[in-house]
């Protein structure tokens, strides 16, 4: 027997109503019974609660005891990162049920309760890169006045705790390029503190950033 749920959609260009509809219909299809679809348009930049429609949905859901919630993608679902994952824990600690009609990695598509926390195991790890990256300091290649170069002398060294840093957002999958950058530091460095890690050091995803690294072995 399939399951009612509650449709949501945020759109940006006209057409994508239709074509989001019809991916969600083809998801559903066999799984779950559509009682309302929500939309709001072009408010992509706004964060899902302060929107008119998703405040709808919630209403509803709460009145009608809903607790499954459809929505078309975390990426179309908000612009910055941070609303999206703000609205995806706060409708997970409600104990909604959240299902992704396209791009879905959270698996048990079948189980409420699993789905439930695979979610909530995502949100943790996502609280803890969140807090990582921002305990980075925020630097910048510094030039010099006159001609604007970098200015000359040894490369940075990193204290622990930035390597730790450096560690943790590597195993999230950043390149090696952007560490370099929020490091402010050569490639050299990064290929010296990846050593003991060679797991870290060039096999993510192929980039030509760590292919470099390993020629440069």
């Amino acid at each position: 027997m399939k399951k009612d749920a509650v449709v949501y959609l945020n759109t940006k260009r006209k057409g994508d109503l239709e074509v989001q509809k019809g991916e969600v219909e083809n998801f559903c299809k066999y799984r779950f019974n559509i009682t309302r679809i929500y939309h709001d348009h072009r408010m992509n930049a706004v964060p899902p609660e302060k929107r008119e429609s998703y405040q709808e949905m919630l209403d509803y859901c709460c009145a009608q005891g809903q607790n499954t919630i459809i929505l078309y993608n975390l990426c179309d679902f908000a612009k910055n990162p941070d609303h999206c994952l703000q609205a995806l824990k706060a409708l997970n600690d409600a104990e909604y049920t959240v299902y992704c009609a396209t791009k879905d990695f959270f698996g048990a598509t079948d189980d409420p309760e699993q789905r439930q926390e695979s979610i909530g195991n995502f949100l943790e790890f996502m609280d803890q890169y969140r807090d990582t990256v921002q305990k980075v300091p925020a630097t910048s290649v510094k030039k010099t006045l006159r001609k604007g170069r970098k200015t000359i002398g040894r490369p940075k060294a990193l204290n622990e705790g930035q390597i730790e840093a450096l560690l943790t957002i590597r195993q999230a999958g950043t390149s090696i390029s952007q560490i370099c950058r929020m490091f402010d530091v050569s490639r050299s460095t990064v290929s010296k503190i990846l050593t003991d890690y060679p797991e870290l050091k060039g096999e993510w995803k192929g980039t030509r950033a760590d292919s470099e690294l390993e020629s440069s072995d």
